[in-house]
């Protein structure tokens, strides 16, 4: 639909009409128009009333101590939706980027300076620029402090800048006024997606093949260490998460991150996440005790994990992630890398340090990109390859690149399986069967349309207990 040289590509309801959105493309920009309902006398008044009674208590204005005091309030537990709505947005949440926050199609919210646009990212668009901004430095560094505080963490003058997780899981970077951001101001919010995206999504998004899956798939079933490298905002984490999804639920993972980003659906998993803070250590106070991915990692191997999983493998932990795999844990993560080539020499590249034969213990590396197909970001697999070994002539590291720049390339010799023909006594050709059956199966599902994330896990876990059944279960024999 055009208007006035302006094409409306989308339109949609949030929260039963509370919120209005329509994406907009004007001489090829687009824009992100968010319409809200106003609250009525009477709701701006009860509102206004649950806040007086907080702040006379005295009490400390953390989201945790709000939902303590909202339980004993006769008040709030009479607000229907819409209350709920604008308590949030004037009071407890986000104030004019609410409507942002409630919008499950935004994975980032940013903000570069007063005057300036609030920015948007959506898959299919890219950052998109809203019809919100912040119209002085003094709101936008309230602004940040809420959420530094509510991240439970501080920013002020002698410290200007701020990462934390706010209570939904989302990721915060922001900075207080000029001091080294000359715009002003700025924040950066990358939202939690408190549903994970399914492997079967992913197949219908066109960001993997069914044969990729599926061979994914049948080296987890077995154990394997798995790499997923891309560059930024190609979705690695979501990618993760997704085949994270296909570990049996008999195995232990245990995840490793800076800030929470991986929400699994696996009984048996333990999360833990770095942590800075003020301590006391060999008799002094006020030290500064840092909980750093190294520390994480050693922890971890004290668990017996089956799959150690870390966030982002970066810097000195690396060289314990490879000693762990030589060890029998299995590991994964995500590494930023464009490139298979990119990718071994960053290893290798200090502070990393990883020497060429310590890399054979990797298995299988998922290179992922991004494009834009008919003007919408398309986030898709480029490559699976697989490590084999190094040349003992060249001292080359030999790669075995199953799919390369074809989704739909068959997995046709597969190094991988060779190995985990020869551990576990399972055949070859053993392992090529139950990857087409995989394939079939992961196939049926986004036939069916069988994609939330707990539906698919559930036939994923049916398929390792009673194959015939699962099969069975989506008209499969």
């Amino acid at each position: 639909m055009e208007s006035n040289g302006e094409t409306v590509m989308e339109t949609y309801d949030l929260l039963e009409g509370l919120v209005h959105i329509r994406i907009m493309a004007e001489n090829g920009s687009m824009k992100y128009i968010v319409d809200e309902e106003k609250p009525f006398d009477s709701e701006r008044k009860v509102i206004d009333t649950i806040i007086r009674d907080f702040r006379k208590q005295n009490l400390s204005s953390t989201p945790e101590v709000f939902d303590e005091f909202s339980g004993r309030s006769q008040l709030f537990r009479n607000l229907d939706r819409r209350g709920v709505y604008f308590l949030d947005r004037f009071y407890l949440g986000y104030g004019i980027i609410q409507p942002l926050m409630v919008d499950p199609r935004i994975e980032d919210v940013s903000c570069d300076g007063v005057g300036i646009p609030v920015f948007v990212f959506i898959k299919e668009y890219g950052f998109v620029p809203t019809n919100i901004s912040f119209n002085s430095e003094d709101s936008l560094n309230f602004f940040i402090r809420k959420v530094a505080q509510d991240g439970g963490k501080q920013i002020s003058v002698s410290v200007p800048v701020v990462e934390t997780a706010l209570k939904d899981g989302s990721r915060v970077s922001a900075s207080l006024g000029r001091y080294v951001t000359t715009r002003g101001p700025s924040f950066s919010i990358r939202r939690f997606r408190e549903v994970p995206i399914s492997p079967v999504d992913l197949i219908g998004l066109g960001s993997v093949s069914s044969p990729q899956l599926a061979y994914l798939w049948t080296i987890m079933e077995y154990g394997a260490n798995v790499m997923v490298v891309g560059g930024t905002a190609t979705g690695k984490t979501t990618f993760l998460n997704a085949i994270l999804g296909f570990v049996s639920p008999d195995k232990k993972i245990v995840t490793i991150e800076d800030t929470k980003e991986l929400n699994l659906k696996h009984e048996n998993w333990i999360s833990t996440i770095t942590r800075t803070t003020a301590g006391r250590t060999e008799g002094k106070d006020d030290t500064i005790v840092q909980i750093d991915m190294f520390d994480l990692l050693e922890s971890a191997l004290r668990h017996r994990p089956n799959y150690i999983v870390v966030g982002e493998v970066r810097g000195a932990e690396t060289f314990t992630v490879f000693q762990a795999m030589l060890a029998g844990r299995f590991g994964m993560g995500t590494f930023h890398a464009d490139d298979i080539e990119t990718f071994v020499h960053r290893l290798e590249a200090k502070p990393i340090s990883i020497p060429r034969t310590l890399i054979t213990s990797l298995n299988t590396v998922v290179i992922l990109d991004t494009s834009y197909v008919s003007g919408r970001l398309q986030r898709k697999v480029r490559e699976i390859s697989e490590i084999v070994s190094v040349d003992p002539g060249t001292g080359e590291l030999i790669i075995n690149r199953l799919s390369y720049n074809s989704p739909d390339s068959g997995i046709f010799d597969s190094h991988v399986f060779r190995l985990i023909s020869a551990r576990d006594g399972v055949s070859y050709d053993n392992l090529v069967s139950q990857m087409q059956k995989r394939k079939r199966f992961l196939d049926r599902m986004e036939e069916l349309g069988i994609s939330d994330f707990d539906s698919a896990l559930r036939l994923f876990t049916l398929f390792k207990t009673d194959e015939k059944k699962a099969l069975e279960s989506v008209g499969l024999h």
